[in-house]
């Protein structure tokens, strides 16, 4: 995509090479080279005139001149070093001899041509330099400065930064909803859209800094503001501009943003170190749906506990840290237990049982959800094995996440495990919360599909806090809803909530689902639940989740069905 110029000039800006730093200076640098003529012409004479090789010292304050100033300087001082070197200089300064006037013609052409060629070689070296350096420090698709520039303006501002009432704030913009429009209007018009969104900004920062596209989505700018609220209220402007449809292809284009304030010297005193807590301040942004986030001093402990939580996660299905606990479900008619639950859990050497809520949201962040889905499902599927052998016909629950719903070979390695072990598929049943179906609702129903035609059992867990409607819930392929625990609270003593849970029992078993309840702390709800019909129970009241061996020995004492 071509660079306008708006975007040349902006370039223009943040480009300065160590040539035109010299060149900023031209009175010290044609001193410089006066005063080496001048000592080299003293040199020649002293060492007996042009007779010697010393008139060869010339070549550096031509050179010198050349790579300054350019072929003008090369050329000016090599007509300078030809006079002091020529008509002026005797062959032989003892006798008093004279150069022949061809000679000293000679070398002083000698000069002029070194001078000038010396002047338009470092000229082109000038502009490799440049270019270079342009292309280092911006996007090579967007144009516009980068993260290296960044971090040169921001030096720069806070070496240069004299002690003053107002801060030095750095704000970070974390776009969202772009892939969208890459997906649609391809990657030349995201590119543009980011382009569009910076000259609409900068107008905004009211800055001379301007605006970076230090990564994909992600746009900085540097302001000053005398309170944090200034920095905020600005943060808040910038949002209103990115918020503003963008026009594509003459498409309407909507993105959203969120973000991220650090300040100087309160929250860095380098810029690596601002850049490092602005970048932390824009995730929790995003991660906590804020319109903008100021750094707190806790979020970079948080933020590295989590990065060596994730370094631990990683090891964790190798070292024997991860087990599973299982906690039982029974039919509300017969009171047997009709199934199980396997919940995972991580014993860390070091920090002991780590709640599942710290960690398997990191690993749904990162990507490292899925190798700890198959983990959960090989070591459930073992277990039935292990059951089938004894006698056990008890059936078990895993979850699968969103992630493992986007990921189309969980169903492959799910058969393939069966299959190595031999368990029939209709001993597992796989639970998906109903914010994961209705997030990929379009891809996720030929999955289950899938495995529910494999043997499977589906269940939609958390029911009733995913939005879904009733249009979507028929064409579910799930056998079990699984009513969120949130409503088992007060059921006993709220009218509303009761008929709502009522209501939905009804609606199930009309669509031949059948209901469990999840969160079941005492007598009293469990009796409710089984006045409104609901078919399963699971929860605290009914046992904890227990190691294997503990849920034996719950299995006897409460007995189990037939297997």
């Amino acid at each position: 995509m071509s660079i306008n110029l708006a975007q040349s000039a902006r370039r223009r800006t943040y480009v300065k090479t160590g040539i035109g730093r010299l060149a900023d200076h031209p009175l010290f640098s044609a001193a410089i080279v006066l005063c080496l003529l001048v000592v080299i012409t003293l040199i020649v004479y002293l060492a007996g005139g042009t007779q010697s090789a010393t008139p060869h010292l010339y070549y550096i304050p031509i050179l010198s001149a050349a790579f300054l100033s350019g072929p003008t300087g090369g050329i000016a001082v090599a007509l300078l070093a030809g006079l002091a070197c020529g008509p002026l200089m005797p062959l032989d300064a003892n006798a008093g001899t004279a150069q022949d006037t061809v000679n000293w013609l000679i070398r002083g052409g000698g000069f002029l041509l070194i001078g000038g060629l010396a002047g338009l070689i470092s000229r082109q070296f000038a502009r490799h330099m440049e270019n270079f350096r342009d292309f280092a420090l911006h996007s090579p698709t967007t144009g516009l400065p980068n993260r290296a520039a960044l971090l040169d303006r921001l030096t720069d501002q806070i070496d240069r930064r004299p002690q003053a009432a107002t801060m030095l704030a750095i704000l970070k913009v974390r776009l969202t909803k772009t892939e969208e429009i890459i997906s649609t209007l391809g990657y030349d018009q995201g590119e543009h859209l980011m382009q569009l969104l910076a000259t609409r900004l900068e107008s905004t920062a009211a800055g001379k800094n301007g605006i970076y596209n230090i990564n994909p989505s992600r746009l900085a700018t540097i302001i000053e503001a005398e309170t944090v609220e200034q920095a905020q209220a600005t943060a808040d402007a910038l949002l209103e501009d990115v918020r503003r449809p963008v026009i594509l292809e003459g498409i309407p284009v909507a993105v959203d943003a969120h973000i991220g304030i650090a300040l100087y010297p309160d929250h860095g005193q380098t810029a690596v170190e601002l850049l490092r807590a602005v970048s932390q301040a824009a995730e929790i942004a995003v991660a906590r749906d804020l319109d903008n986030f100021v750094f707190e001093p806790a979020t970079s402990e948080n933020f590295r506990n989590r990065l060596l939580l994730l370094s631990d996660l990683r090891a964790a299905p190798r070292t024997a840290q991860l087990m599973l606990h299982y906690q039982p479900m029974i039919d509300l008619g017969s009171g047997q237990c009709v199934g199980t639950e396997a919940l995972l859990r991580w014993s860390h050497p070091t920090r002991g049982m780590i709640p599942p809520g710290e960690f398997i949201s990191l690993a749904e962040a990162t990507g490292m959800i899925s190798p700890l889905t198959l983990w959960v499902a090989r070591t459930a599927i073992r277990q039935l094995k292990i059951w089938q052998e004894a006698g056990i016909g008890q059936a078990i629950s895993i979850n699968l996440s969103a992630r493992d719903l986007d990921n189309p070979r969980m169903v492959n390695e799910i058969e393939q495990l069966l299959r190595d072990f031999q368990v029939a598929p209709s001993r597992l049943i796989l639970e998906v919360t109903e914010s994961a179906v209705m997030h990929s609702y379009m891809t996720v129903i030929p999955l289950l599909e899938r495995l529910t035609g494999m043997g499977c059992k589906i269940a939609i867990d958390d029911f009733g806090t995913g939005y879904s409607s009733l249009a979507c819930l028929r064409h579910l392929p799930a056998a079990t809803l699984k009513l969120d625990r949130s409503f088992c609270v007060d059921i006993a003593t709220d009218t509303k909530q009761r008929h709502i849970v009522q209501a939905t029992i009804g609606m199930a078993h009309e669509l031949e689902l059948k209901i469990v309840a999840e969160g079941i702390e005492n007598e009293q709800v469990l009796k409710e639940m089984r006045q409104l019909g609901c078919d399963i129970a699971q929860g605290y009241h009914i046992s904890r989740p227990v190691p294997e061996a503990d849920f034996r020995k719950w299995l006897e004492a409460n007995g189990k069905p037939p297997a």
